[in-house]
């Protein structure tokens, strides 16, 4: 069988510097004493192709893989199968030294940005980790790109010397974009890096972000369950439920007209700056099902209000469509 193509292919013109072609990854999770291990499938066949300058939104519920596959694209996790290549160079099964050269070129900014910093080491000498293990460059070198990042971030160079719990959440959050970008990666994995900000700093964030990209000619993929924000950053949108893609698209095309039952409901909970828009709100019933034991035929179609009789007995296919999009489901066929 021939392989399906590659999923959102930005730009023609420019070289991609992140593809992934049928992404699985499982875990065992152990039941009991005398019960054999359940398999938990939490990404099922992910296809996705970024190029520079470029933000992919990777949005759904919790529990739909997308963290997990954040993790696997930022090689903090290795897919169970699938090709995964960094910038033209295969890193399935890679692994020692060529696996850490690797990962200069991608690095990962988390959600919570007081977990992810040390608060026993000042905000330079945070910065100038990545270099020490990476590098083989001087003390002096290593301040003066630490001092430099942080401009570029927005803080001031007193504030180097200072420690995590002195900051507010904002400028954290800053200081661990400022630490991914200190080896200069080509691609940044952005795992809800807003949600536990203030709506004011969440835009000023957002708009640091914006402006790194351009700079650094860097490629995003942007974790997230808030669909105002994806509005706001990403270029384009992928869709997942329990482990897979249910839609795909450019963001234009997506949230003017969404193809998935799914989809629609993700966007008619999100809220609307317009008091006076008319909005029909999807309110899905259930629960998001086990991934140990995913349903027959479509994944989603114990919630579905369209769900059909075909939908409960075949699991449909992504259907390659205009423009770039893609929909899993038999009604948008």
């Amino acid at each position: 069988m021939t392989p399906a193509p590659l999923a959102a292919r930005i730009a023609d013109t420019e070289t991609p510097v992140l593809e992934a072609h049928d992404l699985v990854k499982t875990y065992e999770v152990g039941r009991g004493f005398f019960a054999p291990p359940g398999l938990v499938r939490a990404v099922t066949g992910i296809s996705l192709t970024l190029a520079p300058r470029r933000t992919l939104a990777v949005v759904g519920e919790s529990g739909s893989g997308k963290s997990t596959l954040g993790r696997m694209l930022a090689l903090i996790e290795p897919p169970t199968d699938g090709r995964l290549a960094i910038d033209g160079v295969d890193v399935t099964g890679v692994a020692g030294a060529r696996l850490k050269a690797l990962r200069r070129s991608v690095q990962m900014v988390f959600q919570n940005p007081y977990g992810s910093l040390n608060p026993r080491r000042t905000i330079r000498a945070t910065l100038e980790e990545p270099l020490i293990v990476n590098t083989d460059i001087g003390p002096d070198e290593r301040r003066a790109r630490a001092l430099d990042m942080l401009a570029r971030v927005g803080l001031r160079p007193e504030h180097a010397e200072r420690y995590p719990h002195m900051f507010s959440g904002g400028q954290r959050q800053r200081i661990a974009i400022a630490r991914a970008l200190m080896l200069r990666p080509k691609i940044i994995v952005l795992d809800e890096p807003v949600s536990a900000l203030d709506v004011s700093v969440r835009a000023q964030v957002l708009n640091l972000l914006a402006d790194l990209q351009q700079e650094f000619a860097l490629a995003y993929v942007f974790v997230s369950h808030d669909l105002s924000v994806v509005r706001h950053i990403a270029d384009d949108v992928m869709v997942m439920y329990l482990g897979g893609v249910v839609e795909q698209a450019p963001k234009a095309a997506l949230f003017a007209d969404p193809r998935h039952p799914y989809t629609r409901a993700l966007l008619s909970a999100t809220p609307v700056a317009d008091p006076g828009r008319a909005r029909d709100r999807i309110v899905l019933t259930g629960e998001l099902p086990s991934p140990f034991a995913p349903p027959p035929g479509c994944a989603f179609n114990p919630r579905c209000p369209l769900a059909i009789e075909r939908c409960r007995a075949e699991k449909p296919m992504l259907h390659h469509g205009e423009d770039g999009r893609r929909t899993a489901c038999h009604l948008a066929e």
